[in-house]
């Protein structure tokens, strides 16, 4: 597993999805507030649906590498400047993070690369959390959390002034 893969199963969940592949193509071209809007609540159920499937098709070594990689983009994007356009509160802003990492890689490095590109309000909790419990469901064991990195809110100190 490396950053590719991880981001190819996030892609390929919206793919085995093509309506609403094409619905995040258009909001990744115009950033529409009403569109990403809508992509949340999908995102909970037939995106979510297709994303569970494939992680729960990892090896133990593969789906830990996957969510080590899951805690460090979002603890990467734990940053101030972002948090300024999506959400106030800790969790919140930590729903959002998950929002912007749920739409894919795209999405990911535009509101990366210029968080004014984010939009205030849009969470994907599920999809953030869903494969730990996923871990425990195939495993019979829980997942150690943020054993790399915590993707609690204000965790990634060079992301927030002091």
């Amino acid at each position: 597993m490396n950053e590719e893969i991880f981001w190819e199963i996030i892609e390929l969940s919206w793919k085995d999805s093509s309506h609403l592949n094409s619905l995040r193509s258009k909001a990744l071209q115009t950033n529409d507030g009403e569109v990403l809007s809508e992509l949340s609540v999908e995102l909970e159920d037939e995106i979510l649906a297709n994303y569970s499937a494939r992680l729960l098709k990892l090896d133990k070594e593969d789906f830990t590498a996957f969510i080590h990689i899951l805690e460090e983009r979002l603890y990467h994007i734990d940053r101030e400047k972002i948090q300024e356009y999506t959400d106030g509160s800790d969790d919140g802003f930590l729903y959002a993070r998950c929002f912007i990492m749920a739409m894919g890689k795209d999405y990911y490095n535009m509101v990366d690369k210029d968080p004014s590109k984010a939009t205030m309000d849009l969470e994907a909790e599920i999809f953030g959390f869903s494969a730990y419990g996923l871990f425990e469901e195939k495993f019979g064991e829980e997942f150690e959390r943020y054993s790399v990195h915590s993707i609690e809110s204000c965790s990634n100190q060079d992301g927030w002034s002091s």
